[in-house]
């Protein structure tokens, strides 16, 4: 009597079904790609946005300054009061 293997890893083939159901599993899938490769037609492109300037050098903002200073997207709060530079003082607490 034949001894069945302990793994599954150290059986042998019996049958080349194992090989054939793969190879035709594999040529169905290569071929279906195939097919819809034939089938589906390239889409026409639609898009033509002129001719662009590519170098940023080219930019209305790369050379020239602006003609007066932007203006603030929102107003200063009111509590936004600038704080007076701390006086720095020595060890002794007194003014240097």
């Amino acid at each position: 009597m034949e001894e069945k293997p302990e793994y599954d890893e150290q059986q042998e083939l019996r049958s080349p079904w194992e090989w054939v159901i793969l190879i035709v599993f594999s040529a169905a899938l290569v071929g279906y790609g195939w097919l819809v490769y034939l089938l589906v037609q390239d889409a026409a492109r639609r898009w033509d946005f002129g001719q662009l300037p590519d170098a940023p050098a080219e930019s209305i903002y790369s050379s020239e300054q602006p003609r007066r200073p932007a203006q603030r997207q929102i107003q200063a709060l009111p509590e936004a009061i600038p704080l007076q530079p701390a006086q720095e003082r020595g060890k002794d607490g007194g003014k240097r």
